[in-house]
């Protein structure tokens, strides 16, 4: 631990070093096989790290999971969905920069715990509309209505801008459009991919991404490989229904532990 500390300048527990160190291997998994999961990332960063400063080491990580998953199913992308769904979420990254900008990280921790809650309701939400179409043999739906597309990219945006954590909004989308798997890993990866490069100098603006967190970042992108390529061999072999339970269970709790 304490060539971590003198290489980072962090004085951090054993646990805390072991979440950073370990949790990159989440957002691959997340960014290749299960979009959506990487909420539970977040909040591991938020208990292991100041609040502010779990959101700027968490950018560059996602950046690299989404090079992954960009790279491995670019050929999937519905760009029709992914070009409707921009405009919105740019003016939903500008609120989300703005909240960021004037909370502090005792405010901004709870903040997390709250969102990434109403992101597991949305969530669960989503499972139920799903399960209620398919139940009584009705097909999703191609398209929605411009309220919701509006809607859905404004939160998606806000919630990426304020703490990285609007995965469960994309997917609610997503699913309500009936995109097939392989499209939805893919459109999902395109937009964070454009909206996490759009906030790099916002957040080096508020003085989250540094010279310090960039070294964190260093530490953690052997996981963050290891994660999507292991995510590469899960995509097509594991059921998502289930491993998605155990993922969001695990950050329900973490998310009430953040806010309490």
């Amino acid at each position: 631990m304490d060539f971590l500390a003198s290489f980072t300048g962090l004085d951090l527990p054993g646990w805390a070093w072991t979440i950073v160190l370990t949790v990159g291997a989440g957002i691959g998994i997340a960014k290749t096989a299960v979009p959506g999961s990487a909420i539970l990332v977040v909040v591991l960063m938020a208990m292991a790290l100041p609040a502010r400063m779990s959101v700027g080491v968490l950018l560059p990580m996602l950046i690299f999971g989404d090079i992954f998953a960009v790279g491995k199913f670019w050929k999937h992308t519905d760009r029709r969905q992914l070009f409707t769904l921009l405009p919105f979420a740019f003016l939903g990254l500008g609120a989300g920069y703005l909240i960021l900008r004037h909370v502090s990280n005792e405010q901004l921790k709870p903040i997390i715990g709250a969102v990434v809650l109403l992101m597991l309701g949305v969530h669960q939400v989503s499972r139920i509309v799903k399960n209620k179409r398919i139940a009584s043999g009705e097909s999703l739906p191609s398209r929605t209505s411009p309220f919701l597309t509006a809607l859905f990219g404004f939160f998606a945006g806000m919630g990426t801008g304020m703490a990285n954590s609007s995965g469960p909004v994309m997917s609610l989308y997503l699913l309500i459009v009936g995109l097939p798997k392989l499209q939805f890993i893919a459109t999902t990866a395109w937009f964070f991919f454009t909206m996490n490069l759009l906030k790099v100098p916002l957040f080096i603006s508020l003085g989250l991404i540094n010279a310090q967190s960039l070294r964190i970042n260093l530490l953690a992108l052997p996981s963050i490989a290891a994660g999507a390529l292991l995510g590469y061999w899960m995509v097509r072999r594991i059921s998502q229904e289930r491993f998605n339970q155990i993922v969001l269970a695990l950050a329900f709790v973490a998310a009430v532990r953040l806010m309490f």
